[in-house]
C-alpha cells in the first residue's frame, strides 16, 4: 500500500486516537459494501480498514510513522507485522475479529445507525407559514414539536435521544421531516382567503419580494 494512511482517513499526522476512530467510523459507514457502492466503494472500505488497523494501534502507528508502509512489508528490516493481509475483506463482518476491538466498534457504529428513527409529519400551509406546536406519537413516545414560522416542505429536524434504544441503554435520534399538505378542495371562505393572498403577492411583485 503506497497511499498515506493518514490521508486515507482524512486526518493529520498529529490526530488523536479519538479523531482517528471518528474518521474511520464515518468512512466505514459511507463505504460499507452492504450500502451498495460498487467496486470503488469496496476498495475505499478496505483502505479505511487497513488505515484504522494500523493507526489505532500505538505500536503499529509508531512503526508506520518511522518507516512508512515498508514497516509492514519487511522493507524496513524490522520484521513488520506480516503485511496488510489481516485486513482483507471477504464481504461480511467475519473479518473484524482479526482487528481486536473492531467488533465492538462496528456494533457501536451500526447500532447507532439502526437506532435512528425517521418519521414524517404533515402540516398545513398555514402551520408552515405561521408556525405551530403539535404533539405526535413516534414509536409509542409522545413528541412535542414546535414548528418554526416559515418552515419549508422537506425540512428535517433532529431530536436527540428520541430514537430506538441500542447497546448500553443509549438511544438513537429521531429525524422528523416536515411535509406540507396542499389542499385539493377548498371551501368558499378558504378560496377567498387564498385569493386575497394571491392578490397581495401580485402587488408585492412576488411572495418573497422578487
Amino acid at each position: 500500500m503506497n497511499k498515506d494512511l493518514y490521508e486515507i482517513l482524512g486526518v493529520p499526522r498529529t490526530a488523536s486516537t479519538d479523531e482517528i476512530k471518528k474518521a474511520y467510523r464515518k468512512l466505514a459507514l459511507k463505504y460499507h459494501p452492504d450500502r451498495g457502492g460498487g467496486k470503488e466503494a469496496e476498495e475505499k472500505f478496505k483502505e479505511a480498514n487497513t488505515a484504522y488497523e494500523i493507526l489505532s494501534d500505538p505500536q503499529k502507528r509508531a512503526q508506520y510513522d518511522r518507516f512508512g508502509s515498508a514497516a509492514f512489508t519487511g522493507g524496513a528490516g524490522q520484521g513488520g507485522f506480516g503485511g496488510f493481509g489481516g485486513s482483507q475483506y471477504r464481504g461480511d463482518f467475519a473479518d473484524f475479529s482479526f482487528f481486536g476491538g473492531m467488533g465492538d466498534l462496528f456494533e457501536d457504529l451500526f447500532g447507532q445507525a439502526f437506532s435512528q428513527v425517521q418519521a414524517e409529519v404533515r402540516i398545513s400551509p398555514a402551520q408552515a407559514v405561521l408556525g405551530d406546536k403539535v404533539n405526535l406519537q413516534v414509536d409509542g413516545e409522545n413528541i412535542e414539536f414546535n414548528i418554526p414560522p416559515g418552515t419549508q416542505s422537506g425540512t428535517s429536524f433532529r431530536f436527540q435521544g428520541k430514537g430506538r434504544a441500542y447497546r448500553g441503554g443509549q438511544r438513537g435520534d429521531l429525524i422528523l421531516t416536515v411535509k406540507i399538505d396542499m389542499p385539493s378542495r377548498l371551501t368558499k371562505e378558504q378560496r377567498e382567503l387564498w385569493q386575497k393572498l394571491k392578490d397581495a403577492e401580485q402587488k408585492r411583485g412576488g411572495w418573497f419580494g422578487r
